[in-house]
């Protein structure tokens, strides 16, 4: 395994059982800020195994007042398997927030990513945030989708069509779509489930806070919590509901190459 990365994101290997890696990001400095430009890349070798995390959530703030930027690139070779799941980035007010991830799949592969947007501190409107995803499997597109938020988007992005006055918008890529891996979520209220052509399962929630929308992903929703998704308006004037976020920490960014990892008797991996 190999590791290189700088403030404000430090990679970290964690201890984790089985043959698998993982890796956390630390953050190192405060950010990102309007005008950081953050870059990730994380390479998984073929039949290696490898989950990556952020350590806590992070608030993009306006800083210069231009767009804070991250870009991540994945490739994940023959066999491969991936599992990419940062924590919530939060889109404060006045900030310009813009992330592109770039996946590349090979053959006989799996992919876990998911995203998680908090459109606004609480009591407060939303910057604007665009995320964008392109993933391919075997040299064929698999997934390849733009959506934006805040006062910088289209008209209608809080109406019906969009987040519904959600200030949490959560997404979930799993490929291939194996049931025994994962059940098969229905859409309800506040989640909406579709199968892709190429095999996968794409997921997107919104919600009013963090943990409303993480229990939608999970599939751990009760009558009261889909009454409430299905219930949420445009806030009122005075501006949007708390949301709640957990609490922010500084986003992290690397580039990271891995091999298949050997582990020793005790399980623990080498660092």
């Amino acid at each position: 395994m190999v590791l290189q990365g700088r403030a404000p994101l430090l990679p970290r290997v964690a201890a984790v059982p089985g043959s698998g890696a993982e890796v956390v990001f630390v953050g190192g400095a405060a950010g990102p800020l309007g005008g950081d430009e953050l870059a990730v890349r994380i390479e998984v070798g073929a039949g290696a195994r490898l989950t990556v995390r952020t350590a806590a959530a992070s608030v993009v703030l306006p800083g210069t007042g231009a767009a804070a930027r991250q870009r991540v690139e994945i490739d994940v070779e023959d066999g491969g398997e991936l599992a990419w799941l940062p924590e919530p980035v939060v889109v404060a007010a006045g900030a310009r927030y813009e992330s592109a991830v770039r996946v590349t799949l090979g053959r006989a592969t799996r992919l876990l990513m998911r995203e998680t947007l908090v459109l606004g501190r609480a009591f407060e409107p939303c910057g604007d945030a665009v995320s964008r995803w392109d993933v391919s499997a075997e040299g064929r597109v698999l997934l390849r989708q733009q959506a934006a938020y805040g006062p910088g988007a289209k008209p209608g992005w809080r109406g019906p069509a969009g987040t519904c006055g959600g200030t949490v918008v959560g997404t979930e890529l799993r490929y291939p779509d194996v049931p025994d891996l994962a059940p098969r979520l229905p859409s309800v209220p506040g989640r909406a489930v579709c199968a892709l052509a190429g095999g996968g399962r794409l997921t997107t929630v919104v919600a009013g806070d963090a943990l409303t929308a993480e229990r939608l992903m999970a599939g751990v929703v009760d009558t009261e919590t889909t009454a409430f998704v299905g219930a949420m308006i445009t806030p009122a004037e005075g501006g949007p509901p708390d949301n709640n976020p957990r609490l922010p920490r500084p986003a992290e960014t690397i580039s990271l190459s891995t091999a298949p990892v050997a582990v020793d008797e005790t399980g623990a991996l080498p660092v």
